[in-house]
């Protein structure tokens, strides 16, 4: 996945943080760049690009606003961790 992507990824994932009322808008548009991110991993970074997908994925499950809250910081750490050390 391209740099430029990444960084759309990360920015719509954190304004979902900051506004969980923005999740089913921005859900259409993240959704193929999580697919895009499994697909264009690394060697070596495979299972952490899916985990990323799978707590992104799971706050578009749930209801609960505290547990997609919790799914969406537990990706967003994991998606910021993946870029920095993707780039080394």
């Amino acid at each position: 996945m391209e740099e430029i992507k990444q960084k759309s990824l990360i920015d719509l994932v954190n304004e979902i943080y900051q506004d969980l009322t923005l999740i089913e808008e921005h859900q259409k548009l993240i959704e193929p760049m999580l697919t895009e991110l499994v697909a264009d991993a690394p060697e070596g970074f495979k299972s952490m690009a899916t985990m990323i997908n799978t707590h992104i994925s799971n706050s578009f499950e749930f209801k609960s606003p505290k547990v997609q809250k919790f799914e969406i910081e537990s990706g967003l750490m994991k998606l910021n961790t993946y870029v920095k050390k993707a780039k080394e």
